[in-house]
């Protein structure tokens, strides 16, 4: 055998191990948007939205938006 015969000779146990799936797999993601029951993520919008109240009221202006931008997209998954 040459030199490059050796180096791409592979085994077909090998080359069946090494052949990793492309795609999601057929029964779905597990996480995601709709991983979570929608109870979990009204329960994190309520959560995220009274501290970027508060943040507001004492006034971290700034932190107190990204919160709410964070309440805003926490929402988001909500929406049929």
């Amino acid at each position: 055998m040459s030199a490059a015969a050796t180096l791409t000779a592979v085994s077909e146990d090998d080359a069946k191990r090494r052949r990793l799936p492309l795609g999601p797999p057929e029964a779905g993601w597990t996480f995601g948007a709709s991983g979570f029951p929608n109870v979990a993520w009204g329960t994190l919008s309520v959560l995220l939205g009274a501290l970027a109240v508060y943040l507001l009221v004492v006034g971290y202006v700034g932190y107190g938006a990204v919160i709410a931008i964070l309440a805003a997209a926490a929402a988001v998954n909500l929406l049929p």
